[in-house]
């Protein structure tokens, strides 16, 4: 049995990636032409982290750091752990955006997920990451490109500043 790491697990998160960026650029396309440019921004940032990973893959494969499989995937429990606690973030994001409005459950998400991966003794790091990115999605989304998203009291009252 090969003892090498393998790279399936890690191409789960760049396809995933590409699956949504071709997914955005689809819902994005009908929509006016600053949509339209967020989502070529987005996509083509997508595009070359993911040709940059399929590089350091493909020589990681050459070089026989890596193999081809799921070596290594289930043997750590907190890693394994992490990445079920990703994966029930990002579902309960998708759930609770309805409710939470946008920009918090944006929040909310970047922030439990850095504490999820970096543990607690990242709060700072987490407060601010999320922060930051709450910050960055609300303006690029509801404020240059007005995304209907779902909104809440906040999202309603940080527009009224802006807009």
């Amino acid at each position: 049995m090969d003892k090498r790491p393998g790279l399936l697990p890690e191409l789960i998160i760049p396809i995933g990636t590409i699956a949504f960026a071709i997914y955005y650029l689809s819902t994005v396309w009908d929509l006016p032409f600053q949509a339209k440019v967020v989502g070529i921004y987005v996509a083509s940032a997508i595009g070359i982290l993911s040709f940059l990973l399929a590089i350091r893959f493909g020589r990681e494969i050459l070089t026989g750091a890596k193999s081809l499989g799921f070596a290594g995937f289930f043997s750590d429990p907190v890693s394994e752990g992490r990445r079920w606690g990703v994966l029930a973030l990002s579902i309960g994001f998708i759930l609770l955006m309805p409710v939470l409005g946008f920009v918090v459950t944006i929040f909310a998400f970047v922030f439990s997920t850095v504490i999820v991966i970096g543990g607690v003794q990242r709060l700072k790091a987490a407060f601010f990451t999320a922060l930051g990115m709450s910050t960055v999605a609300f303006l690029v989304f509801l404020v240059l490109v007005q995304v209907r998203f779902p909104t809440n009291i906040i999202d309603q009252t940080l527009k009224g500043l802006f807009i």
